[in-house]
């Protein structure tokens, strides 16, 4: 399947989301002590260690828009804000893991696309491309003890060797 590109232009969707991760304690312990709803949980499966999926609980707020990276991770910490001080004393225990998580997959076709002559966007247009975090932002994450994990999917047909040359590219 080649996925379409107009005006030889990446078309990329992303979404960011908070985590907080336990082998041990369930999303429904971690609302009650943060006293904040989540958008998404998971809930550990199978006790038996290789069956085991997934393998942990987890508690999520999450971010899906066509605003880049850093207007996402900027709303996730801000609807964490009142939160903060109950979760910096949550991640205090070793077993809960935070993590803020970035995805993006690449020529996508449901995805937004940069301007097609390569200047930046216009206030309030999408963009997909290129981000980078506050010190604010940096400051939660670390005062969480927040990994920050990105993950990238590349989704172009292995068979173009070069898409912005392609036929169904350049015609």
């Amino acid at each position: 399947m080649t996925v379409p590109v107009k005006n030889g232009r990446m078309r990329t969707l992303q979404y960011c989301y908070f985590a907080l991760k336990s082998t041990t304690m369930s999303a429904k312990d971690i609302t009650n002590r943060l006293l904040m709803q989540p958008d998404e949980v998971m809930v550990m499966g199978s006790r038996h260690p290789e069956h085991r999926v997934p393998r942990c609980h987890a508690w999520k707020i999450v971010r899906r828009s066509t605003e880049s990276v850093d207007d996402q991770i900027q709303h996730l910490v801000d609807r964490l804000s009142p939160v903060h001080p109950r979760l910096v004393t949550l991640v205090t225990d070793p077993d809960v893991s935070p993590v803020m998580e970035v995805v993006r997959y690449f020529h996508h076709e449901e995805g937004v696309q940069a301007p097609p002559d390569g200047s930046l966007p216009m206030l309030g247009q999408p963009r997909p491309l290129g981000w980078s975090l506050s010190p604010l932002i940096l400051q939660f994450l670390s005062s969480t003890r927040t990994t920050l994990d990105v993950d990238e999917y590349d989704l172009s047909d292995e068979n173009d060797e070069n898409p912005a040359t392609s036929p169904s590219v350049a015609g």
